[in-house]
């Protein structure tokens, strides 16, 4: 399963997994998990895709611009 960080809050993960909104405790998590984190959940364990997040943050960095031109 692949998701987003929408939020954090107290010992919880909020995540958007395909349209959906689902909590999870954080200690599934990386330590230093943040909002928008692209992740991936394997065998109880949730990772960080690095790459993804990357490239989404850049994408949405990207039309925040665009809006502003």
């Amino acid at each position: 399963m692949k998701g987003v960080v929408d939020r954090i809050e107290g010992e919880y993960v909020v995540l958007e997994v395909e349209d959906k909104i689902l909590n999870f405790k954080i200690n599934l998590f990386p330590p230093d998990i943040e909002e928008g984190d692209v992740v991936e959940e394997k065998n109880g364990q949730f990772f960080i895709l690095k790459e993804e997040t990357y490239i989404r943050k850049e994408s949405i960095e990207k039309m925040f611009r665009d809006l502003l031109e």
